[in-house]
């Protein structure tokens, strides 16, 4: 998981837009962030992060959410506002 701190505008608004579509997921399947963190292999704070918006999910990450929440990913993804991602290179930073 990719965590916002350092996002551009454009990647700020679409982790915003995600954490809002996987609130609505989590809500509708009736699970409070604690059962979905469990049911995901995550904790608490990071269920937060992505539903905050704070944190941008990796593609394992949202393989766990969709099987956590019995949808195809691609519900994971309907209605997130990803238009002004911006498609530049970053410059590689070692860690």
């Amino acid at each position: 998981m990719a965590r916002a701190k350092g996002l551009d505008a454009g990647d700020a608004k679409f982790a915003a837009s995600f954490g809002d579509r996987l609130k609505k997921l989590r809500s509708d399947a009736g699970l409070d962030a604690t059962a979905l963190g469990q049911r995901c292999g995550m904790t608490q704070a990071a269920m937060w992060r992505l539903e905050a918006g704070k944190a941008l999910p990796t593609l394992r990450t949202l393989a766990r959410l969709a099987i956590a929440l019995e949808v195809p990913i691609t519900e994971l993804l309907v209605d997130v506002d990803y238009q002004d991602v911006r498609l530049v290179n970053r410059p590689y930073e070692p860690r």
